[in-house]
């Protein structure tokens, strides 16, 4: 028998069911209030609120008649002595109270108070005196011994109500919240792991909410979706490398046979036309297998041993990159110049960085024009060393500053300039990253910036 599926509250549901639990745990509350207020009035602890009100006719008929005198008023009454307007004597009444009354002996008949408004009914008493009895709609004790050590009870009574209808929701609110939370924290552990690329292990866990467990549903299948693609890509950057590594060793073959050949040829006494194609063979044979030591270099898996990195002091560093920007610039009489250097010993990778600063020279070079300029800076600060390669030539071209560089990539993809074959940015963007940095193109107005920044 197919197991039965089962069913997830959605968010409205879950409401209703918060708005439902939470009033009825309020209801239930307020009724249990009610039934031991009422229990207390049946049991004599407290009197009803009109307790005084009902009674205050009889109170003044009595003292008027002398049957009671003002002492002998029931506790829940408040009393003063009044003649002529003035206060004789203050009975219980202290404070605000005695304002009130005499606010009334001067014919204020205004309910006056704060918490509860109090009332009064003025008595003439036999010897003369007027007696001012206050009271009120509060719930007076069953006794004076409780009405004088224990707080004002109606007052008290609503408090409690109120302070437990408080905790009740308070501790709805977190139940239904924390299944909230729960759910929200499997998203967010989701996202996290997604974001990580932690895309190996199914993501765990299951939301009780509907709408959220589809959500994480959703997630999985695109943590799914991204393993495979990241797997397709992977298998074909493999590929790739392995394409490249039998093609660099079949060339990196030919063209040590090609050089053999040719060196030797070097040594006979060859007339001079044949001479100097030997020597265009030589020069393009050592171009060729310098791409070839490039292309060797991205067939490197990434996984393997980190560059060895070590101390360098930065002015041995840029004395080898003037000479070779000075060797470089001298055959197109290219005016060469270095800013001052920094004082500062920077971990690298020093054939790596060479390596790069001789490819960002060697791309300057190339496009600057007879009699132009060629600038080296470097500078340092808070612990990254940045080096750029300033020329006079025609700067970056839009699709260069978006794409110099990727491997490959060349201003004319069909005709590469002088056999260039778009590596130089490449590799120099690579070394910056395995050094901490990044490799930025730019044009300054009088021709193409580079800069390489690394950090040390």
């Amino acid at each position: 028998m197919e197991k039965r599926r089962e069913r997830r509250p959605g968010l409205t549901a879950l409401f209703w069911r918060y708005l439902i639990t939470t009033g009825g745990v309020l209801l239930l509350l307020i009724i249990l209030w009610w039934m031991g207020l009422t229990m207390l009035l049946r049991q004599g602890v407290v009197r009803p609120a009109s307790t005084a009100a009902d009674q205050v006719s009889g109170v003044v008929q009595k003292l008027e008649s002398g049957e009671i005198t003002p002492a002998e008023i029931p506790y829940y009454y408040r009393w003063a002595l009044f003649d002529a307007g003035q206060v004789v004597d203050e009975g219980n009444m202290n404070g605000r109270f005695l304002d009130y009354a005499k606010a009334a002996i001067a014919g204020d008949s205004t309910p006056q108070g704060m918490l509860y408004s109090q009332y009064h009914r003025i008595a003439r008493l036999p010897g003369g005196l007027t007696c001012v009895v206050q009271y009120d709609y509060s719930m007076p004790y069953g006794s004076p011994e409780l009405q004088n050590r224990l707080p004002e009870f109606q007052t008290c009574a609503t408090v409690v109500l109120a302070l437990a209808c408080l905790l009740a929701g308070a501790v709805s609110t977190r139940h239904f919240a924390g299944l909230l939370r729960r759910d929200a924290a499997l998203l967010t552990a989701a996202t996290h792991a997604i974001a990580q690329q932690r895309l190996d292990a199914p993501l765990t866990g299951r939301a009780r909410v509907r709408e959220l467990g589809e959500t994480l549903a959703a997630m999985e299948q695109l943590r799914e979706q991204l393993a495979r693609s990241l797997e397709r890509q992977w298998a074909m950057e493999q590929q790739r490398r392995l394409e490249l590594a039998a093609l660099t060793h079949d060339l990196k073959t030919s063209l040590t046979l090609i050089s053999g050949n040719a060196e030797l040829l070097q040594e006979d006494n060859l007339p001079p036309a044949q001479r100097e194609m030997v020597e265009t063979i030589l020069r393009s044979t050592t171009r060729l297998q310098d791409y070839v030591a490039q292309l060797r270099a991205l067939t490197a898996p990434e996984g393997g041993s980190e560059p060895v990195k070590e101390p360098v002091p930065l002015a041995a560093l840029a004395e080898g990159w003037q000479e070779i920007g000075r060797s470089l610039c001298a055959p197109k009489k290219i005016s060469f110049v270095c800013s001052e250097l920094p004082d500062c010993t920077p971990m690298v990778c020093r054939a790596d960085l060479d390596r790069a600063v001789s490819n960002l020279l060697d791309n300057a070079v190339r496009y600057t024009p007879a009699g132009g300029k060629v600038r080296l800076g470097i500078s340092a600060e808070e612990k990254q060393l940045h080096i750029f390669v300033e020329d006079t030539g025609p700067g970056f071209s839009a699709e260069a500053l978006a794409k110099g560089p990727q491997a490959f990539f060349t201003s004319d993809a069909s005709r590469p300039k002088e056999g260039h074959l778009g590596l130089g940015l490449f590799y120099a963007d690579q070394t910056a990253r395995k050094h901490g940095g990044e490799l930025r193109l730019s044009n300054t107005g009088q021709g193409a910036r580079a800069e390489l920044t690394i950090a040390f």
